[in-house]
């Protein structure tokens, strides 16, 4: 993985030496040497100003990340479960051969516990070790210290580390970087302000489930979920009696959705349970009688790594996330932690759609950076290679339902499906050419105000990619259905199937543009590859 830019302003030094004369009495053991976690940078520290130091005793959770082992190994296994030459491993399987050894583990967890920390947990997969203790000690512990800070732009304080955290040299080997140190930015929903005239036969406006299935000629495909298991990556809480009204409208054959709370939860405000309630909505709408789990977290850094740990324990089959952040936000060290654990993903046979961003090509424009709101950006954690990054479109259907046409999503005002080239992520394999990888890989319908939902207690319009990542997710549940009754394995890695494709079995969506990039045959960095094309793609994904 090539370096973000962030890295460049990382300071190299390692912690002080205590020096022995000679002849001079014996002194106390010398303080270790330390090596700086330059991963583990906060981003962005130059746009904010230290307001003072945090109160010593102030209790602070951390995530730790360690090192895959065997990593050549890895790569090879996903090259080849990517030509279907590989089986799928279980979570217990990649655990024993890419996971952290137990005595690295116990070394990590020893010399945290040696600063007065408190270990709180070790994931499955052994890749992280999650830990709490008080402002002094995390200091201490990481050779830094904490302060508060102010981010005029954002209009946002935060607490973060005032220099590069640091472990002992002889962890160094072991250990990749800390996260929960580094919350200047947090993940943002991609939702898409309402704009345009009404759409769709829905309450208020917007496509119904019948009319998005439709669409996508979903209906040929003579599966509604069952059997399935769909997870949704949130940061909020939801309303059950929104739901429900939402199922009950359209005559869904609903359940309520499992919740699992990841680190005690989310219980943060209407902004968020918005968010929530529109991704549940959407996979009701395409997969309703999928088994549906919302696994909740509070949006940190550190809480975002457990959540990902703990889907892969799970191993669920499609994932679905309308959270993210352009990659000048993210901490290299936050990016690895969860690109170790989207590979376990990937080789457990899980399929992880994101949402593509709703700044068109400037992603940092929507998280209101204001240091890079100008440059070309992409969204994370869909830039990573195996996340299916979904971008959004501009859906017309005719009289009768069916797809009319769909152009790249840019309503005006700076709402667009994001897209562009990472900065971060060396171009995989499966895609074609030099340099990095390129995004989105799909798209579907986004446009501000082609969903019908009911949101909070009313019914109204919404869109964004935050609504075409679940539309992805649950059209690929469906496919999974399919697959189970031919005696098939369930898709896995959709990114390596969808590209050997070349485009040839979804709609392609050639005119329009993402405020920068134009769309046109084939793949590009507007729409990806195209939408959903109901059972001619998932004949053609099952072979």
């Amino acid at each position: 993985m090539a370096l973000s830019r962030h890295t460049m302003v990382a300071i190299l030094t390692v912690g002080p030496l205590s020096l022995v004369s000679v002849g001079a009495p014996a002194l106390a053991q010398p303080t270790p040497a330390f090596s700086p976690l330059v991963a583990s940078v906060v981003p962005g520290l130059d746009r904010a100003v230290r307001t003072g130091a945090l109160p010593g005793s102030q209790s602070i959770s951390v995530a730790v990340s360690l090192k895959l082992r065997n990593q050549s190994e890895l790569d090879r296994l996903l090259a080849d479960q990517a030509k279907g030459q590989a089986k799928y491993v279980t979570p217990q399987q990649f655990r024993d051969r890419f996971g952290p050894k137990q005595s690295d583990v116990n070394r990590v967890t020893d010399y945290l516990r040696s600063r007065g920390l408190k270990v709180t947990g070790v994931s499955a997969n052994r890749l992280t070790v999650d830990a709490t203790g008080t402002a002094d000690q995390l200091g201490a512990a990481f050779n830094t210290s904490l302060a508060r800070w102010h981010d005029a732009g954002l209009g946002r304080d935060f607490a973060a580390a005032d220099s590069t955290p640091k472990v002992p040299t002889s962890l160094a080997s072991l250990v990749s970087g800390v996260t929960g140190l580094d919350e200047h930015y947090v993940p943002q929903r991609q939702t898409a302000e309402v704009s345009g005239p009404k759409v769709g036969s829905g309450p208020g406006g917007g496509y119904t489930p019948s009319e998005l299935r439709s669409a996508y000629g979903l209906s040929g495909l003579d599966a509604d979920g069952s059997g399935q298991t769909l997870a949704l990556f949130e940061y909020g809480k939801f309303d059950q009696a929104n739901i429900d009204t939402f199922d009950h409208q359209y005559n869904l054959p609903t359940s309520p959705p499992t919740v699992k709370n990841i680190d005690g939860g989310n219980t943060d405000g209407d902004s968020a349970q918005a968010e929530v309630e529109l991704d549940i909505e959407v996979a009701h709408a395409i997969a309703p009688k999928a088994n549906l789990v919302v696994y909740t977290a509070p949006n940190t850094t550190a809480a975002e790594v457990d959540l990902w740990n703990t889907l892969v324990a799970d191993n669920v089959p499609v994932v679905s996330s309308s959270w993210g952040l352009c990659e000048y936000d993210r901490s290299l060290a936050s990016m690895q932690a969860v690109d170790a654990v989207a590979k376990q993903a990937a080789a457990q046979g899980m399929t992880f759609f994101a949402a593509g961003g709703d700044a068109g090509a400037y992603d940092c424009e929507r998280d209101a950076n204001t240091q890079h709101a100008a440059d070309l950006a992409v969204d994370f954690p869909g830039s990573n290679p195996y996340v299916t990054s979904v971008g959004g479109t501009k859906l017309t259907l005719n009289a009768d339902g069916t797809r009319a046409s769909e152009t790249t999503w840019n309503q005006g005002g700076g709402w667009a499906g994001g897209g562009g080239q990472s900065m971060v992520f060396d171009k995989p394999l499966w895609q074609t050419g030099d340099g990095k990888r390129q995004v989105p890989d799909v798209s579907a319908a986004a446009s501000g105000g082609e969903y019908s939902v009911y949101i909070q207690g009313a019914w109204g319009r919404n869109g964004g990619t935050s609504a075409a990542a679940p539309l992805w997710a649950s059209y690929l549940t469906l496919i999974n259905q399919r697959a189970g009754i031919l005696g098939k394995l369930r898709i896995g890695q959709l990114n390596p199937k969808l590209y050997a494709l070349a485009g040839a079995a979804v709609n392609d969506v050639t005119v329009g543009d993402n405020r920068f990039y134009q769309a046109g045959a084939g793949f590009d960095m507007a729409s990806g590859w195209g939408s959903p094309n109901g059972v001619t793609l998932g004949d053609a994904l099952l072979g």
